[in-house]
């Protein structure tokens, strides 16, 4: 049988409907029935979904890559004594894939090794999957693109730890996002700031108490009111003077796709502390990560603010190579 061609992304999201980024609610249990595994997993397919869809859908909530092997998810454990599980010592790394192409993958393998090292994690080189190797999970679940995310933990004393994958589908595509600014809720100075590690539960609350309030997500601020970083993006302002992103010092965690902006932007962008007074200057403004690109913001607060010919030309310049 010749391979099917890719299905493109808005085709896929017409017959899938993913949870929202903000708060996702599976269901529990498990099923033989596809239609309520997938519910499990936060999918909801229309009566009239194609079968090869639905076929593919199941092989992405099922099958896991682990330490490159391709296992059902019902044969995957983690030592109870696993540091990873015990104490949140354990990284991750994300990204969507581009005809299933990591996008930005050795990036984000650079930052999972590093953050490794600050957590004293002991990782062969070699157990963490090339761009090669993950392509290749994705094509044995489906022909259509999806977002992938790479886990390391810590084992315990003797035993290294786990190196698994998982793959799930990308969200509908925001045409803005609306947020509401709150305190950090991780205190200043706290290395975890900065690190993408499995102690990620504050900024998911922050996310869900935003969105409970009619957001779609957090603003973090620090204790003097400057502007940090959404729990799961960078932000970009358009101030008078020009397109600006916080500073990182160590108060956020810079994103790959933030880091590939700094570099590569047709439109100079400068790092720097934006006080949260000076967004009544802003023009425009988007957030950033590596799994829905670039956003815009379309509200901060009260404040409202417009999707600008600027935005647009940042979000058209960040199309992978790769993409259709």
């Amino acid at each position: 049988m010749p391979p099917q061609k890719p299905t493109r992304p808005e085709e896929l999201w017409s017959s899938i409907v993913v949870g929202s980024w903000s708060d996702p609610s599976p269901g529990q249990g498990a099923s033989t029935d596809p239609s309520a595994l997938l519910k499990e997993y936060g999918l909801n397919l229309p009566a009239d979904c194609p079968a090869r869809i639905v076929e593919e859908a199941v092989r992405v909530v099922s099958l896991l890559w682990l330490d490159g092997r391709i296992v059902p998810r019902e044969q995957f454990h983690i030592d109870p004594s696993d540091e990873g599980l015990l104490f949140g010592r354990g990284v991750w790394e994300c990204t969507r894939t581009f005809h299933g192409v990591p996008w930005l993958w050795p990036l984000h393998i650079e930052r999972l090794v590093r953050t490794a090292a600050m957590l004293e994690i002991d990782i062969a080189p070699e157990r963490l999957p090339n761009g090669e190797q993950v392509t290749q999970y994705v094509r044995s679940l489906t022909a259509m693109d999806v977002i992938v995310r790479l886990n390391v933990t810590a084992g315990r004393p003797g035993k290294p730890g786990i190196v698994w994958m998982s793959a799930t589908f990308p969200e509908l595509p925001l045409s803005g996002v609306r947020l509401r600014t709150c305190r950090s809720p991780v205190p200043k100075g706290q290395p975890y700031l900065a690190w993408k590690t499995f102690q990620y539960s504050g900024r998911l609350r922050a996310g869900k108490e935003a969105h409970r309030a009619g957001f779609d997500t957090a603003l973090f601020l620090d204790p003097e009111e400057n502007l940090l970083e959404t729990p799961h993006t960078n932000i970009f302002v358009r101030l008078s003077s020009g397109w600006a992103t916080p500073l990182a010092d160590g108060d956020l965690l810079p994103g790959t796709v933030r880091q590939h902006l700094l570099k590569k932007s047709p439109l100079p962008i400068r790092e720097q502390v934006i006080p949260l007074a000076l967004l009544a200057e802003a023009s425009e403004a988007f957030v950033t990560n590596s799994n829905v690109g670039i956003v815009p913001v379309v509200q901060i607060d009260e404040q409202a603010f417009p999707v600008g010919d600027e935005t647009q030309q940042l979000r058209r310049s960040l199309q992978p190579e790769s993409a259709p």
